[in-house]
């Protein structure tokens, strides 16, 4: 199975939808939130939804523009959730501004879980006053590691590629490495803009050396890439942010990608998907679903 994890313009809050074949999504619970947020600025936005160590759902969301700290939540069936709790993860770092878009991935090699997030880092200035929903600030990828999602270790760079860089997403490979996808943040948010697409790179082992990037894979202008596994293929869906489209690309080895329909919940933004076998049969009130979105091809 697939679960989608979304938040909306109209609602910062969890929204969740699914799907049997990685192809026709509907949505959980009506299309209505499953979860709000109770800590913090008491947004929910960018939420991910991956498994840990403990064999939990760990929910991780951005906690507003201009937070250092993310959400972070867990639930065994996705639908009832533990306290939440903001991890202060750019609290003690001088300069910084924001937490963005916050995902993890495993590294089966060392047991560490890699949480990785994009944040502004400039010492001596200050978030107040800034437009940071309609104004391109200068990001970077930041990352910390985990064992249990309890105590973390100090916030560090984790890709840096000499210019502004947002909303990346990292995947294991059948093959061994990682692939990451990841917003080029530069230009302007106008679609006659250069810049404001989604790149590829991949890496051995997490924090680089990194391949020479790849790309752009997709038009702009675009953000919140998440990547899946569908049969023998990838898939990557992501963001069409100025026009309130989703739109998605498909690869049989990571390199050369071309466009792809899918069905998808309306109104939905910077969603990830998470693969689950764990859950073959729908939990309760999981049936109750409303709408969906035809995604075609990218015009």
């Amino acid at each position: 199975m697939y679960v989608v994890s979304y938040f909306t313009d109209a609602d910062e809050a969890l929204h969740l939808g699914y799907s049997h074949d990685g192809h026709d999504f509907v949505t959980v619970n009506g299309g209505r939130p499953v979860l709000r947020g109770m800590v913090g600025t008491g947004r929910l936005r960018d939420p991910f939804i991956g498994v840990g160590p403990d064999g939990l759902f760990h929910l991780l969301a951005t906690d507003g523009w201009t937070s250092p700290c993310i959400v972070h939540a867990t639930s065994a069936d996705l639908l009832t959730w533990s306290d939440q709790e903001l991890v202060p993860v750019m609290a003690e770092v001088a300069g910084a501004h924001n937490a963005w878009a916050p995902e993890f991935f495993p590294d089966r090699r060392t047991g560490l879980y890699h949480l990785l997030w994009s944040s502004v880092v400039e010492p001596g200035s200050s978030a107040e006053g800034r437009d940071y929903e309609h104004v391109g600030q200068n990001h970077r990828i930041w990352h910390c590691t985990t064992e249990d999602f309890r105590t973390y270790s100090d916030s560090a760079l984790f890709f840096d590629p000499g210019h502004s860089v947002i909303d990346a997403t990292v995947r294991e490979l059948d093959g061994g490495g990682f692939l990451m996808a990841y917003k080029d943040e530069r230009g302007t948010n106008d679609l006659a803009t250069a810049h404001k697409d989604l790149h590829l790179t991949t890496f051995e082992t997490p924090g680089g050396p990194y391949a020479a990037s790849t790309g752009p894979v997709t038009p702009s202008v675009v953000e919140g890439p998440s990547i899946f596994r569908r049969g023998d293929e990838l898939v990557m869906i992501f963001d069409h942010y100025l026009e309130g489209r989703y739109g998605a690309v498909r690869s049989k080895d990571g390199v050369d990608w071309e466009s792809v329909a899918l069905t998808l919940p309306p109104g939905m933004r910077h969603a990830s998907v998470l693969e689950t076998p764990d859950l073959a049969t729908l939990p309760p009130r999981w049936d109750d679903h409303g709408e969906t979105t035809a995604v075609g091809r990218p015009r």
